[in-house]
């Protein structure tokens, strides 16, 4: 639950109570949070066995080691939900960084890196051609580099955009100059392992996101994709 003060609480957002807490154009809202039964999806499976390895990884760390994540705490501030900069804790920034860098095939690191430049990224127009089995991915991005791809599994023509529905679905570098994601095959059967066979019926979100050599993510650029 992420609530921000006032006098009197001005804005929440999440869970508490079992009650599930938003806000949008028209207003603030709040709704029962039905409870799932245990989900045991493959990216569900992937998050919780991130979180036990780098639960035990922080206390396997010398005090030492733990001393630079605490130091470097407002190296790495970030903005929330509302737009407040924020400052992880030294153990949630451990957890933090070494699951972006693991996303992209990189090392845990045991001391806190220095911030870095975090590639561009910018989607424009992403492709689902059904018939040839390919989500080609056009944009703005940094040649060679790896990028995570994101999407949603088919929605209702109504839905506006992604809004928390999106999973990691594939990770893969960008190429000719940095204006695709490569791999347009693979794309698509990694989309159809997590989510489906998508079809034209519906909307379908895709987007990416980068992620820098020191474990920082770039915001989202995600949209509704084109079916050709």
């Amino acid at each position: 639950m992420l609530v921000k003060w006032g006098s009197i609480i001005v804005r929440g957002s999440g869970k508490l109570g079992g009650h599930v807490y938003s806000s949008g154009p028209s207003g603030a809202s709040v709704h029962t949070s039905a409870r799932a039964r245990n989900p045991q999806t493959k990216y569900q499976m992937e998050v919780r066995s991130r979180f036990t390895q780098f639960t035990q990884g922080w206390r396997n760390l010398t005090e030492s080691q733990r001393d630079t994540w605490y130091d470097a705490e407002s190296s790495f501030s970030r903005s929330n939900r509302f737009g407040d900069m924020i400052s992880l804790s030294g153990k949630n920034l451990y957890e933090s960084i070494n699951t972006n860098r693991q996303i992209i095939g990189l090392g845990v690191l045991n001391i806190a890196p220095l911030p870095s430049e975090i590639p561009k990224n910018v989607t424009t127009r992403p492709v689902i051609n059904i018939g040839t089995g390919r989500i080609e991915i056009e944009g703005d991005y940094v040649d060679g580099t790896d990028y995570v791809i994101i999407g949603t599994k088919q929605v209702s023509n109504g839905t506006k955009d992604a809004g928390d529905r999106s999973r990691i679905f594939s990770v893969n570098m960008a190429v000719a100059n940095g204006q695709f994601i490569g791999f347009a095959n693979q794309n698509y059967n990694r989309y159809v392992s997590v989510f489906g066979v998508p079809t034209s019926a519906g909307k379908t979100f895709i987007g990416t996101y980068s992620i820098s050599t020191s474990g920082q993510r770039s915001p989202v650029s995600i949209m509704q994709a084109v079916f050709e």
